[in-house]
């Protein structure tokens, strides 16, 4: 038998409480991070999620 490990489940946070850390978890000011998530549906974010929403953000081509 193999045993399951179980999982653990990230916290989620909401935009406005992600912003509020946005300097001190992510490096960077609250306005990138409204720009990562402009046009989001999801309300609830991990920090994990964030991150690589915002390393996507940074790295997008401006027309």
């Amino acid at each position: 038998m193999s045993a399951k490990k179980p999982s653990i489940e990230e916290t989620k946070y909401t935009l406005q409480e992600l912003e509020a850390e946005a300097e001190a978890l992510f490096n960077v000011r609250p306005e990138v991070l409204q720009g990562a998530f402009y046009g989001a549906q999801e309300t609830e974010h991990t920090v994990e999620q964030a991150k690589l929403k915002i390393q996507q953000f940074m790295k997008a081509m401006v027309k």
